[in-house]
């Protein structure tokens, strides 16, 4: 009798997961095996990537979303041995034990650097509105030394994602992107457009709301989706226990159901989660040190929030799970640093276009302009001041008795708007607009939508999925808008608001299947109408919320709605890190943040502090943009100490637009990335890899922003490299090292990787003001180096067409050489003849020196040539 409980206990794994091996079959595309419950294809989609997918039941997701390159099938062989089988392909191999039914990835060297955990691969039948679905789970093997980034913009303030716990929604500020980046040079896509966990914390604690309540903080007014509203501060306090067995890191995990304005997690008296802002994403994640025994917990949460506080020990383990999914499907993407992988991962998403060279001078943006005048005024005040522009913002409500977020002007302050976006045109500045998703159904211009039934049956949201829509709403914003003269988008509220799908119908059938996704249709939209408009102007999208794929529509996110205080600040850099590492180049904050101190933020000098500082990391986002509720942004409203330390950087960020432009091409060429964790550059040191708060701009500069009040001096790693050079100073530092820099009010710790070459140009009020006929090339000496300065029309999409130049550098240490190749490719007016100052860097020799450096000056006519340069 115990003999046969025994082999009954051997057979369990099989049995509860239905996963025993039958049988395989190559079939032209994939090497398909067949389970005791369903079918696991393994896919090869080329030779760094593989799809795997079980099926059960014939169910399968059959909308595609996320893969619209149509690539050849690499080529691939496959070997059977007693225990295994083998997917082979030139860079990848993907081995299936036919005993636990688990599969290994290997690199081409044959080293296995992903598992999936044996018995974990998971299709539970469930349930969603009445449809039948699966909750879909899959766990893989992490070694304690790795490190995985990406899934994101989350405010959680988690760097290294390695057994976090997070609930992937799309809400304000949030956005869920299933893609993993590991330092172990693989990436992961969770390939499900549904709700999400990862690394789900399944121990739930039972939480008593203490009647007494925590008192009310009054009412407030924020932004929501029908306007400036009051919204109730009440907040209610719940208190719980739970007992653990040993000491050790564990994962918790607070979900209060709704946006919030209060993350409060206290274990035995501690605070372990402390967040506060007008809005907060329903739930946050973190890693904490418990010891063995009992513990109190208490939540403090909205009164109108029902609180769920959950947790798990940390593991050696990765997790995704899908509540709502109807197979299980994953991508794998291997290679030998992160731009191979992220570039592999965009050679199948699509690549991401250039967007016009405008779009890298300043925004600047407020919460909110009041009329056409108003606009025009603030760009001339800007044009007098000698303060960069190139693209200013109109924010909500100039739709006025239209109705809420009808996309047209009232002309009570928006008179003639064609003539004023005219005036903005001639000084020289681009115009984008706020538009939304969710249109007054009783405006006259919704009646098309109705009509048509366009909208998500319940939901004041445009069902953006359906192909009709989608032409309709770019109709509609090419007659009120575009055809005006806008130059650019702000989408708003592109979650839909608020994780808005669940529950709701749309074009594809249950929302709750899609509720990741309607970003990337809103997007879509509008990137194939504008192409389709007027493709001489390149589309760019400022957006609030994206999904895979979506780089491919010309997009730009922003961190949503956020507070500005410091600890808000610091979350910021590490969403940031994390949100480049999905595959996403183009990202900014609101500098200063949205939420602001009131009248007190024009006089406050403790909040000028972390204004500037904010202000001079946005000079090395990938987007340098200003905004704040209920503000007025500009520089000078600040007094003119601010002003200047402003105007500081924007003269940096303009001089460095050859750099800036030049590494944008890459990253549509090459695939790479400019805001990146130092895990790209400097994987093979540890201590690199562990800085959330310093990374490298381009593949040249190392940021190290300052985010704490009153400093002088910061604290800077230096990762392991041929030596580095202080950007303000030019003195030389070795490499791996912590260094103190100099960080007085107005200078941003930026340090210069040796064998960097760097083009400066001149200073401007805009980037057309000045062609690229005179640059400064600045040489930072230790090791070879090299630079491709690129250069198009700097609009329309002739760059497609291989309408661009490229000029080569090459820096040689052993001779101290610069050679400057012969002028590649061609363009309308490109530049024939043009001057370059090569300067080698010293220690004197700053970006800001008053004096003019020594340098070598070449009359550059297209042809190569080789300079010798000499301290």
């Amino acid at each position: 009798m115990r003999s046969t409980v025994f082999s009954l206990l051997l057979l369990v794994p099989a049995f509860v997961f239905g996963q025993s091996y039958k049988r395989y079959e190559r079939k032209a595309d994939r090497l398909s095996i067949a389970l005791t419950e369903g079918i696991l294809d393994l896919i090869p989609l080329s030779e760094r990537v593989v799809r795997v997918q079980w099926v059960k039941a014939g169910a399968r997701e059959e909308r595609e979303f996320v893969f619209e390159r149509k690539t050849a099938t690499p080529k691939f062989k496959h070997i059977e041995t007693p225990s295994q089988l083998r997917l082979q392909m030139p860079m990848l191999t993907v081995v299936f034990n036919k005993s636990t039914g688990s599969l290994d990835f290997l690199n081409k060297e044959g080293k296995i650097f992903l598992s999936e955990k044996a018995g974990s691969r998971k299709l539970s039948p469930d349930k969603i509105n009445g449809e039948a679905c699966y909750v879909a789970e899959q766990s893989f093997s992490s070694p304690e030394d790795e490190h995985l980034l990406g899934l994101g913009q989350f405010q959680d303030g988690n760097f290294n994602l390695r057994n976090v716990s997070r609930k992937l929604t799309q809400v304000n500020s949030q956005i869920a992107i299933p893609f993993l980046y590991s330092s172990r040079n693989y990436g992961i896509l969770w390939h499900q457009y549904g709700l999400t966990y990862f690394n789900p914390a399944d121990q739930e604690v039972s939480l008593v709301k203490d009647e007494r309540g925590a008192g009310s903080a009054g009412d407030v007014e924020v932004t929501t989706t029908s306007g400036t509203q009051r919204v109730s501060q009440q907040q209610s306090v719940y208190n719980g226990k739970f007992s653990l067995d040993r000491d050790g890191e564990y994962s918790i995990m607070l979900d209060l159901g709704n946006m919030d304005n209060r993350h409060l997690v206290i274990i035995d008296g501690v605070a372990q989660i402390d967040q506060s802002n007008l809005w907060l994403p329903p739930s946050a994640g973190k890693l904490v040190h418990l010891k063995a025994g009992e513990h109190t917990v208490q939540v403090e949460c909205k009164a109108t929030n029902t609180p769920k506080f959950s947790w798990k020990p940390a593991e050696d383990v990765t997790t995704f799970r899908s509540p709502h999914a109807r197979s299980l499907d994953y991508v794998v993407f291997s290679g030998n640093d992160a731009d191979e992988i992220i570039g592999s991962y965009r050679e199948l998403t699509g690549p991401v276009p250039m967007l016009p060279l405008w779009a890298f001078g300043y925004w600047q943006c407020r919460e909110r302009y009041t009329s056409g005048t108003h606009l025009v005024e603030t760009v001339k005040e800007f044009r007098q001041r000698n303060l960069p522009l190139d693209v200013i913002v109109q924010d909500w409500q100039y739709w006025g008795k239209y109705g809420w977020g009808v996309p047209k002007f009232d002309e009570t302050h928006y008179p003639e708007p064609e003539k004023f976006i005219k005036e903005l045109h001639n000084l020289n500045a681009r115009f984008s607009i706020s538009v939304w998703e969710n249109i007054d159904k009783k405006s006259e211009i919704a009646q098309e939508y109705i009509q048509k039934n366009l909208y998500i049956p319940n939901s004041p949201w445009i069902d953006i999925y359906n192909p009709e829509a989608q032409k309709t709403h770019w109709d509609v914003l090419n007659k009120n808008l575009f055809s005006l003269g806008v130059d650019s988008w702000w989408m708003d509220a592109t979650e839909p608001e608020n994780d808005a799908l669940a529950g709701k119908t749309t074009h594809f059938g249950s929302g709750d299947f899609y509720r990741l996704t309607y970003p990337l249709f809103v997007s879509k939209a509008v990137y194939e109408g504008q192409r389709e408009t007027d493709p001489s102007k390149r589309v760019a999208i400022l957006t609030r919320s994206a999904f895979s794929g979506q780089q491919r529509y010309g997009t730009i996110n922003w961190s949503g709605d956020i507070g500005w205080n410091w600890d808000t600040f610091r979350r910021q850099i590490v969403a940031g890190l994390n949100f480049n590492m999905t595959g996403m180049p183009y990202w900014t904050t609101d500098i200063g943040g949205f939420f602001r101190p009131g009248q007190a933020q024009y006089t406050d000098e403790k909040y000028h502090d972390i204004l500037v500082r904010w202000f001079q990391w946005g000079a090395f986002n990938p987007i340098f943009r200003m905004h704040g509720y209920q503000s007025e942004t500009e520089p000078w409203k600040y007094g003119e100490k601010v002003e200047n330390a402003m105007r500081k950087m924007m003269n940096l960020r303009y001089r460095l637009m050859p750099y800036t432009y030049s590494a944008a091409w890459q990253v549509s060429k090459k695939g790479s990335t400019i805001m990146r964790p130092l895990v790209m550059d400097f994987q093979d040191d540890p201590k690199a890899v562990e800085q959330g708060y310093e990374y490298m701009f381009g593949k040249s500069m190392l940021i190290a922003p300052v985010t704490e009040a009153g400093k002088r001096e910061w604290d800077v790693y230096l990762p392991k490299a041929s030596g580095w050079y202080d950007l303000w100073t030019g003195k030389s530092f070795s490499g791996g090292q912590k260094v103190k820099a100099d960080a007085s009010g107005d200078k941003i710790p930026v340090f210069v990787k040796g064998g960097s070459i760097i083009p400066l140009g001149r200073v401007m009020q805009h980037t057309a003001e000045h062609a690229a006929d005179s640059l400064e090339i600045r040489v930072y000496e230790g090791a070879d180096g090299s630079f491709q300065l690129y250069e198009d029309e700097g609009d329309n999409y002739n760059y497609e067409k291989g309408e661009y130049t490229l000029i080569p550098f090459k820096w040689k240490q052993a001779t101290r050489t610069l050679e400057i190749g012969a002028l590649q490719g061609a363009y309308v007016n490109y530049l024939k003849d043009r001057v370059f100052r090569v300067v080698l860097v010293k220690e004197g020799i700053g970006i800001d020196t008053t004096e003019t450096p020594a340098a070598t000056t070449i009359a550059y006519k297209g042809k190569s040539i080789s300079i010798k340069l000499s301290l």
